[in-house]
Parts: C-alpha cells; sequence; structure tokens
C-alpha cells in the first residue's frame, strides 16, 4: 500500500468520563503531532449540534489522522504514549473510560 492513510476514530466516553477521556485524546494528537515524523495532522474533535447537520452520532469525540504511509500509522500504533493510554483508558475494564469505540482508514 502507497500514498496517505487517512483515519478516523470514533469514541464514546462512559457516562461522566468525556471530559477526562478529550483530555487524553488532545494530548495523544499532540504528541503524535510533535514526536511522529509520518504524522501529516492529528485532530481531536467534538461532535457540535447544527441545524444543517440534523442528525448525531453517539461517537461524541472523534479523532481525524493523516499519515504518510501505512507504516508510519503502524509505527503511531505502537507508539509507547497510544499503547499505554489505550490499553489503560480502552482495554483495561477497571479503568476504562471509553464504552465503544472504532477506527476506520481510508486512501485517495
Amino acid at each position: 500500500m502507497s500514498g496517505h492513510v487517512f483515519v478516523v476514530s470514533e469514541w464514546l466516553p462512559k457516562k461522566g468520563c468525556e471530559e477526562k477521556w478529550w483530555k487524553h485524546c488532545k494530548e495523544v494528537m499532540a504528541l503524535s503531532k510533535e514526536r511522529e515524523e509520518g504524522c501529516v495532522r492529528a485532530h481531536a474533535t467534538r461532535q457540535i449540534a447544527h441545524p444543517g447537520s440534523p442528525t448525531q452520532s453517539k461517537f461524541s469525540i472523534v479523532l481525524l489522522q493523516e499519515y504518510v504511509s501505512i507504516e508510519a500509522f503502524d509505527a503511531h500504533c505502537a507508539a509507547d504514549y497510544v499503547k499505554n493510554v489505550f490499553e489503560k483508558y480502552v482495554g483495561d475494564k477497571k479503568s476504562a473510560l471509553v464504552e465503544e469505540w472504532r477506527c476506520r482508514l481510508f486512501s485517495e
């Protein structure tokens, strides 16, 4: 696979955990932009209501990322700061802040 990879990951925080999860998302996206050579852009976004977009997703936080290659995305996934946050706040049932999530990759 060659070319840029666009990543859309959607997150449904557990009730009462949205602000904590938002903070971690913002931190990971900032570190991704700062430390990953293959990261073109990384943004944490929140869903907003607007009359021109009458539907809402249950996923209130969406991370939008662009990488120069699939290998650059793989390096992102292997970064300690990504793995640590994911393991603690998504994978560990005792400390999880996330109820549900999904991640999709796209190319041009």
